[in-house]
């Protein structure tokens, strides 16, 4: 069973490979969050925000939240589409609920562990939908494997696009950060509009390795290639790998210039998805589909 703890009052869930090579902590009562992963020499590979624990704090904390039922920034839109119920327009925060709700413990191994969150009077409030969203975390000797699965668990099309908001740790700024490199193989990259909740374009990707700390980097939204792999490289050698499904074939990134962290994040659909008919991923009554992202360590 996977061993745990108790930190700030939060049930903290240990998992970690057979040989004991990469480790992972879960939070299911922060949003179902994965607050840390080691997955070569003990090396901690994410970044957590002063108000981690806080659980006023309504903002991303770091860690790996899951996203769910939006990516990024959704406000109400004034035109009909997918974003109303008959006449009833629905306001989703910034990247849904799924990360600022408690999630139940379904199985806990020692090398995995499997939760699940459902509808319930407060989420139906803001998202009329009957859903269930299973997440599975493991650790092998490849690294970490997130599994999303999407239930629709009512009797109308749900639409939705869920994703992972991972905050890697990099080399304080002025001290490495600069010299640490992303790559990535995409087929186009998209163009906000000012309030960053849609995309109103689209551009050839730009020349990659890039510099984390480089300006372009915060809101670069990528539709990746068949691949779908990143590779962050800093600047000992030591890399991070992250591969996912073709579900996810969106990696959205973000840094700030003053914090010890970059953020690659494989997401199902762009902003304002759900306002653009076609653009969501729609579950039939009963339909499920699942994706899954592979986080491991890469040496140069």
């Amino acid at each position: 069973m996977a061993r745990k703890n108790i930190h700030d009052g939060f049930s903290v869930f240990s998992i970690a490979s057979p040989d004991g090579a990469a480790r992972a902590e879960i939070v299911p009562e922060l949003g179902g969050i994965v607050s840390s992963l080691r997955l070569a020499d003990g090396r901690e590979c994410l970044f957590r925000h002063a108000g981690f624990w806080d659980p006023s704090f309504r903002e991303t904390r770091g860690g790996i939240p899951p996203l769910f039922p939006v990516c990024g920034r959704l406000l109400k839109n004034e035109i009909p589409g997918l974003y109303h119920v008959g006449n009833r327009p629905f306001v989703l925060p910034i990247h849904g609920f799924a990360m600022r709700r408690p999630w139940q413990v379904v199985d806990a191994r020692t090398d995995a562990l499997h939760l699940r969150l459902v509808d319930s009077e407060e989420t139906r409030a803001i998202y009329p939908f009957a859903f269930e969203v299973e997440l599975s975390y493991s650790v092998t000797i490849e690294g970490l494997r997130c599994r999303l699965a999407a239930r629709n668990a009512g009797d109308v099309s749900m639409p939705y696009y869920a994703g992972f908001h991972p905050y890697f740790l990099t080399p304080p700024p002025g001290n490495g950060k600069e010299q640490t490199v992303f790559e990535a193989r995409a087929r186009r990259r998209f163009d906000y509009n000012d309030s960053k909740t849609d995309v109103v374009g689209s551009a050839p990707p730009p020349a990659f390795p890039m510099s984390v700390a480089d300006e372009r980097v915060n809101g670069l939204l990528l539709d990746m290639d068949e691949t779908n792999e990143t590779q962050i490289r800093f600047p000992d050698g030591f890399g991070i790998r992250q591969t996912a499904s073709p579900l996810f074939r969106f990696r959205q990134f973000h840094a700030l210039p003053d914090q010890p962290f970059f953020c690659d994040e494989p997401w199902m659909a762009p902003p304002g998805s759900m306002n653009r008919p076609g653009a969501a991923r729609v579950l039939a009554p009963g339909q499920a589909e699942t994706g899954e992202v592979l986080i491991s360590a890469a040496r140069a």
